[in-house]
């Protein structure tokens, strides 16, 4: 696995990983699965950073560390300086996360979708008024703001996805495999979201993926 970077690096680092490794099962046994070894790297405020590597190569294992859903088994992990292991709950307010399989309500609106998860985050009802206009704008949803989410292309589903993980503001958006599965025109066009929403919101953007061209791109 390797990583690359975009963007012009408007502070410190906001992440921190040092030797970090992961094993499933006994330490002592043949049969222990070793999904992450020896992984070190940082990123700087206002980057894009994509985590190439194949699949199977822990890619997903190592955003599950960083975002407090995994314990490593070695090694260390700042988010912007705060130990996620020690610390759960601070970590968790500074950022945001979208996964692989989608997580969105088909049976709610786009608006509603994004009303309850700013409920969850106790963004008040003002703000989350503000938020929810000007991210669904930006991701080119807004006309679509009262539509189910059942009716949305793949596409939109995960342009959705991730105007909804910046609504609490986020330092740090987590993307894991963000394109799979889309046609190539609606990957491009996420791309350019994500780009977008990394020089209008200053959001450091932490992705996946397994494709060299992607990569390539930030």
């Amino acid at each position: 696995m390797r990583g690359s970077a975009f963007g012009d690096f408007r502070g410190g680092r906001v992440i921190e990983v040092h030797a970090l490794s992961k094993v499933f099962g006994d330490l002592r046994s043949d049969k222990a699965v070793r999904a992450v070894q020896d992984v070190s790297f940082s990123v700087k405020a206002g980057e894009i950073f994509a985590f190439l590597g194949p699949n199977g190569a822990g890619k997903t294992t190592t955003i599950q560390m960083l975002t407090t859903l995994l314990t490593p088994t070695s090694g260390s992990v700042r988010i912007d300086g705060i130990d996620p292991a020690a610390r759960p709950l601070e970590v968790r307010k500074r950022f945001g996360i979208v996964f692989q399989d989608p997580s969105v309500d088909g049976e709610l609106t786009a608006y509603e979708n994004m009303d309850v998860h700013g409920v969850l985050y106790h963004v008040p009802r003002k703000v989350r008024a503000e938020r929810i206009e000007a991210l669904l704008t930006l991701f080119e949803l807004w006309e679509r703001r009262k539509s189910l989410v059942k009716t949305f292309s793949g596409g939109m589903r995960r342009r959705l996805e991730i105007a909804r993980g910046l609504l609490h503001t986020p330092k740090i958006l987590f993307l894991d495999e963000p394109t799979l599965g889309l046609d190539p025109q609606s990957r491009n066009q996420l791309w350019t979201h994500v780009k977008r929403l990394n020089a209008d919101e200053g959001v450091t953007v932490f992705l996946t993926t397994h494709y060299m061209d992607e990569a390539e791109k930030t």
